[in-house]
């Protein structure tokens, strides 16, 4: 392969990603319109969960959904984390919301 044809393969490339990441970027407001679900914007939840950690605090439900610094949703209930599927530790309840979750985000 030529340094051109390995550039024209690699540009290729670039636009597929980035047409992958409009489509990725259009999910949410796809998932919002089709729901009729307003999503709550992300707050910095550092008083209430820890250092660097955003999410969404739902007063109503108990529940504050946390994006942890290394990427990792951790839903907590009452003040408790609910850990996700780790077979080892997670009660059951976490382990089905855990599939439920990757189940619904898969596809």
């Amino acid at each position: 392969m030529t340094a051109e044809q390995q550039a024209l393969a690699a540009q290729a490339e670039r636009e597929r990603a980035a047409e992958q990441v409009r489509e990725l970027r259009d999910r949410p407001a796809a998932a919002q319109t089709a729901s009729g679900l307003v999503l709550p914007e992300l707050a910095d939840l550092n008083g209430d969960i820890g250092d660097g950690v955003r999410g969404v605090i739902l007063p109503e439900a108990g529940i504050a959904l946390a994006r942890q610094p290394d990427g990792a949703v951790v839903p907590h209930h009452q003040g408790r984390r609910i850990r996700l599927g780790d077979p080892a530790h997670a009660p059951a309840h976490g382990r089905a919301l855990a599939a439920g979750l990757l189940a619904v985000c898969s596809r």
